[in-house]
């Protein structure tokens, strides 16, 4: 059997890490010289909350894959700003990852567990693979695939703007901040890498590189950090969903495939499974809709709930501080093991369905 991956991401490595279990070697082609996702180093947090049942994602990923992670550092606090108010979370909400090319990156990591080679630099055209090969694994961490084939609908116009910086900071705290002026209806973030280097972070919807540029730099203005930027980085970022997770002999894993929530941008984890699923599909013939429909009903959820976040105003992101600060939400988002999306998804729906029904498909 003859396997093609199209990136070596998260779900591609992992897709390969799972065909090797099978005794398959796949061919594995990645456009960039290094597998480092979006070509630069950054920190993210994987927080707890985001993907209930599951109470640890590095637990999750060992016991369920065998895949071994090493993160940077727990995340103790999360800092929560609006524009009028502000929040704060503490507890084992979750870890930092490094994200990125760079060494001891989630991607590095993931390459140490594979032994099948990876060609780097390639770029392919995925309508011949899929007459090369028997299957191919769609894991480009992009869109484009599936758009071409009709197969794809945008649920976020996402950009994203970053820096790495330095200055003082707890290395166990993550910020975020909300405020429609610089940010839409989308949030800025700063995940830290050690207490004098961090991330910092404004993801933004339905803007340019101009109006991104605008954005950051009140974005800057607004935080009144002292802090010195080493080095800027910036990209689109479209998150949507897939119609068809499989295409003929074509499997859409990652974002390809739908697989990053369109709420905060959180899909590592899905990734992984998305991928280790694709796996399981070629050599077993297991259907691979079953494998992922808890992650893609998560995400079906969590589009009800962009939409209605969709029609926030900065009065109604105050407003959600007081939620955040609220015993019960405590109790709940840090000290239990409820599925919390789930709630506040049946909320939403039971608030606003009716309003959106005709935006979802």
């Amino acid at each position: 059997m003859k396997v093609a991956i199209m990136g070596a991401g998260i779900a591609g490595l992992t897709c390969a890490y799972e065909l090797e279990k099978y005794g398959l070697r796949p061919d594995i082609y990645e456009i960039q010289d290094d597998a480092g996702g979006r070509g630069f180093n950054h920190t993210a947090g994987w927080m707890n909350i985001m993907y209930r049942p599951i109470t640890d994602a590095i637990a999750y990923l060992k016991t369920e894959f065998g895949i071994i992670l090493k993160p940077m550092e727990r995340v103790h606090k999360v800092n929560f700003y609006s524009k009028n108010n502000s929040a704060t979370m503490t507890g084992k909400l979750g870890y930092i990852l490094l994200m990125g090319p760079g060494n001891g990156s989630v991607y590095r990591q993931l390459k140490d567990h594979i032994r099948s080679p990876i060609q780097f630099g390639q770029v392919k055209n995925f309508r011949q693979l899929a007459k090369d090969y028997d299957h191919v694994v769609i894991a480009t961490g992009t869109p484009e695939i599936p758009m071409v084939l009709g197969n794809w609908r945008t649920d976020i116009a996402g950009y994203i703007k970053g820096a790495t910086v330095t200055g003082k900071f707890d290395p166990q705290t993550i910020v975020m901040w909300f405020n429609t002026e610089w940010a839409q209806r989308a949030y800025g973030y700063f995940v830290p890498w050690n207490d004098r280097k961090g991330s910092l972070i404004l993801n933004m919807q339905e803007v340019g590189t101009h109006g991104a540029n605008i954005n950051w730099q009140k974005f800057l203005k607004d935080i009144k950090w002292d802090i010195e930027i080493l080095e800027t980085y910036e990209t689109p970022h479209n998150i949507g969903h897939v119609y068809r997770c499989q295409w003929q002999n074509l499997i859409f894993t990652g974002l390809a495939g739908g697989f990053l929530d369109p709420l905060f941008a959180f899909g590592q984890i899905a990734s992984v499974a998305s991928g280790a699923a694709a796996a399981k599909t070629i050599v077993e013939g297991a259907d691979f809709d079953k494998q992922v429909r808890l992650w893609l009903l998560r995400n079906q959820r969590l589009r009800i709930m962009r939409r209605y976040v969709d029609k926030f105003t900065d009065d109604d992101f105050d407003l959600a501080m007081q939620v955040v600060k609220s015993p019960g939400f405590r109790v709940l988002a840090g000290r239990s093991n409820v599925n919390i999306i789930w709630l506040l998804s049946k909320l939403a729906n039971t608030l606003v369905r009716h309003k959106i029904e005709k935006t979802i498909t």
